[in-house]
């Protein structure tokens, strides 16, 4: 690049660094910066019109994302995702202790089918945490199974994530789309998700926090001077388990499944294909359809439209791959890799997942194909998988959705949960990078 150029391709990346800031830190959502920052600088530094800025926006991407979170909506107003959870609660019985793992599965089986995390979680978080409360259970196992469940469920080719990779990785030249391989990513990261949760439910199943951890938290108060919550709320595993499969419920299943079906077996659009059902069940049983306008997952439509349309205008101009050959320049290739997803893990536990994998993937380009369209030093699916696992593991991070999420409905264990939250936050950040490079770019299958 020439000087100007250098100029102009350093404010772009630090514009977009801004966002990142303003968006993890005041009220301004990062969607709606980064679309105004696109504005402003493809105009001002790249003299681009508002229709070319415009062009970067990812249709495909908002009517996934809004296909599916429709469904879901519709399928969290007819009672059909507390029949789900019903179905785990009843596996239990009485074996308190191995709830976790139960409710793993069932947030990882909704997020799969479309549900976006954060709604994931707000379903059933409380559901666990009073479960863990009411059968004095420590709840730290509970809240770590529904925050990486949800990130497992996430990546499936209909999930939010997966749907997310899978079009950013397609916008980057077809290149690179034919030599990555999805499924390797989504099972890459069930492997480390269901890792990270039975390792924190071996060490903490045993009982609650004792009344020592409960000093050191913040003088929780015991157990027997909380105040139970009704049964009768939406959160009591009691009523849940009272969930019965009606005719509404079982056609919302049959949908999904017809949906799921279509995806993987006949390519149809995911995104077309849940609107079309969400339009049906909507027709049929128009009184769950009341409300789920709003739950529609609009936040995570903007942020990522907006983090996209920006990174597009940064591709239209060689700065993505101007930064991934300064990247691939810093040693080796791998020893680049190794950077990236440092990044990836950091800043994913203070802002946004979608965000830095849509950042993150494009910047990775230049070294994992070559010119000519070969493979080059690192395996493109090996690398995304890696930066997939090392930008997710951490949405333990108290500061994320997820991570907020848990403490607000640990009760008066919020401030053990909080701390043993971020505990577990840094100990991701700094030992999933490396094992995903060690394990999975260093040897001979990494490129």
């Amino acid at each position: 690049m020439e000087p100007t150029e250098t100029a102009s391709a350093l404010i772009a990346l630090g514009v977009l660094v801004a966002v990142f800031v303003l968006g993890s830190r005041s009220k301004l959502q990062m969607g709606i910066a980064a679309i105004v920052a696109a504005t402003l600088v493809g105009q001002l530094l790249f003299g681009e019109s508002i229709q070319t800025i415009q062009e970067g926006f990812p249709l495909g991407i908002f009517f996934t994302l809004l296909g599916v979170t429709y469904l879901f909506a519709l399928a969290t107003n007819n009672g059909t995702v507390n029949w789900f959870v019903s179905l785990g609660l009843r596996l239990v019985g009485g074996q308190a202790r191995v709830f976790p793992l139960v409710m793993f599965v069932v947030t990882a089986l909704l997020t799969a089918v479309g549900a976006a995390t954060p709604a994931a979680a707000a379903i059933l978080m409380p559901i666990a945490l009073s479960f863990a409360r009411r059968n004095k259970v420590n709840p730290l196992p509970m809240a770590q199974a529904i925050i990486q469940g949800a990130t497992v469920g996430s990546f499936s080719p209909i999930g939010v994530y997966g749907v997310i990779v899978n079009s950013v990785v397609a916008r980057s030249g077809d290149e690179l789309a034919r030599l990555y391989h999805p499924t390797v990513t989504w099972v890459v990261v069930m492997v480390f998700g269901l890792a990270i949760v039975l390792i924190t439910w071996g060490m903490y199943r045993s009982s609650g926090p004792s009344e020592e951890e409960a000093e050191l938290a913040g003088g929780l108060q015991k157990t027997r001077d909380v105040r139970r919550p009704s049964a009768a709320t939406h959160d009591s595993p009691e009523s849940s388990l009272t969930v019965r499969l009606n005719t509404e419920r079982a056609v919302t299943v049959a949908g999904i499944l017809a949906m799921v079906v279509a995806v993987v077996g006949w390519k149809v659009d995911v995104g077309l294909s849940a609107l079309t059902i969400g339009a049906i069940l909507t027709l049929v049983y128009p009184n769950s359809a009341k409300g789920s306008l709003t739950q529609i997952a609009w936040p995570t439509i903007l942020l990522v439209g907006g983090i996209v349309t920006y990174v597009s205008m940064l591709e239209r101009h060689g700065i993505i791959e101007w930064v991934g050959g300064m990247a691939a320049g810093l040693g080796t290739p791998k020893i680049a890799a190794v950077i990236i997803l440092f990044v990836g893990a950091v800043v994913s536990a203070f802002a946004s997942t979608t965000g830095i994998l849509g950042a993150l993937i494009p910047l990775s380009v230049p070294f994992l194909v070559t010119a000519t369209g070969e493979p080059a030093l690192v395996n493109a699916t090996m690398l995304i998988a890696a930066l997939c696992v090392s930008s997710s593991a951490v949405d333990v991070s108290p500061f994320s959705t997820n991570g907020a999420l848990a403490i607000a409905n640990s009760g008066h264990q919020s401030e053990y949960i909080y701390k043993k939250l971020f505990m577990w936050c840094w100990i991701l950040i700094v030992t999933v990078p490396l094992l995903t490079w060690v394990t999975m770019i260093l040897p001979p299958w990494g490129g």
